[in-house]
């Protein structure tokens, strides 16, 4: 039987657990949180509900503090998963929704780029650790992995695909054009080099137009793409998603969907950010090999790579550094020291640990604020 660790059980790794308790995988899971009884409970939940469904998932939970860099290699070298999923994060982004509108909005403008120590300092630590134990699980990293994954491809630490983000706005466009041509989805086959941007432009406050991205549209074989207004339908498809957090269900499936395809040798093509440690979005393909990049003869990957790029200056995120070092926009640097009094221009993932608790101290006071 294929073993999995997952760390963190939130909204995405909690959904998870449901989802994978009720499927045919027949996974073994080790379930992993800094809180042994949020695990323990999430746990518990999934298995009952799978009795349901005639299904009876092993799930083994545990406490898991990733900041232990020792403890969790050790963990690792024990239990020897085929498959590593990080769900972590340590300051969510929809926190700033509980703000004052104005207040909410700015920040938002600076991207959630602005935010990288928080979102990147966990997965990194689980990517040294997979590192240090001298194993080869894969490794899909759910945190903003547009961003993250890049700076962890610098440090020769880039996990095997990401999910979510491109793999959010695909699907809505299948649906999108499937409805339009008043065909059945199935029949609608896309392919979309797209990063986060194009994501959060619709649903957040303050996001910049202008992203770059490419769609190609086939439907039953034929390429129709010239019969929509693209810059709308990657508008559009991203609208039909409910406000809030509703869509961490789709995340979920994202993570499972490519857990399978690398697991069971799937050959899947489709839809996911930061393979192989690469900025954005990305068609590609899953199998026992890991993530490949697949590109329609229209662009190259080195387009692809520079569009992801110059999208990410949208999000926050003016360069990745060879050394990995993170230099943020002028913009996102200035939002953030007026707003939160967080003043970093750019920084070393050696420093992320540091500079993300700064980062939620300053969101910390400002809450108390106004709460």
């Amino acid at each position: 039987m294929k073993k999995v660790l997952l760390v963190g059980v939130g909204d995405v790794g909690h959904h998870l657990l449901e989802f994978v308790a009720r499927d045919e995988s027949q996974l073994e899971w080790i379930v992993g949180d800094i809180d042994l009884e949020r695990a323990q409970f999430s746990c518990n939940n999934a298995e009952i509900g799978a009795a349901h469904h005639g299904r009876h998932p092993s799930f083994k939970p545990i406490k898991v503090d990733l900041l232990d860099i020792d403890r969790t290699t050790a963990l690792i070298q024990d239990e020897k998963p085929d498959a590593v999923i990080n769900c972590t994060v340590l300051h969510t982004w929809h926190l700033i929704r509980n703000l004052p509108e104005d207040i909410y909005a700015e920040i938002s403008s600076a991207g959630l780029g602005a935010w990288l120590p928080c979102q990147l300092t966990l997965g990194m630590s689980l990517a040294q650790a997979i590192k240090k134990s001298g194993l080869s699980p894969f490794y899909i990293n759910t945190s903003l992995s547009c961003l993250t994954n890049p700076v962890l491809g610098k440090m020769g630490l880039a996990p095997t695909i990401g999910i979510g983000n491109v793999d959010l706005i695909a699907p809505a466009i299948t649906t999108y054009t499937a409805r339009a041509l008043d065909l059945p989805r199935e029949a609608i086959e896309i392919y979309l080099v797209a990063h986060h941007q194009h994501w959060v432009f619709p649903r957040e406050a303050g996001y910049r137009p202008g992203a770059p991205y490419f769609l190609k549209i086939l439907a039953e074989g034929k390429d129709v793409t010239d019969q929509f207004d693209t810059d709308k339908v990657m508008f559009d498809a991203v609208k039909l998603y409910p406000p809030g957090i509703a869509f961490t269900t789709v995340s979920a499936s994202s993570t499972l969907k490519n857990l399978r395809a690398l697991l069971f040798d799937e050959n899947l093509r489709t839809h996911s950010p930061g393979p192989n440690g690469l900025p954005g979005g990305y068609p590609v393909r899953l199998n026992g090999n890991g993530a490949e990049v697949v590109l329609p003869p229209e662009i190259t990957l080195d387009e692809a790579i520079a569009m992801n790029e110059e999208s990410g200056r949208l999000d926050s995120i003016e360069e990745i550094q060879d050394d990995g070092t993170v230099v943020f926009t002028d913009y996102a640097y200035d939002i953030m020291k007026k707003t939160l009094g967080f003043d970093c221009l750019s920084f070393h993932p050696s420093a992320s640990k540091d500079l993300a608790f700064e980062q939620m101290a300053c969101f910390k006071a400002l809450a108390e604020k106004y709460s």
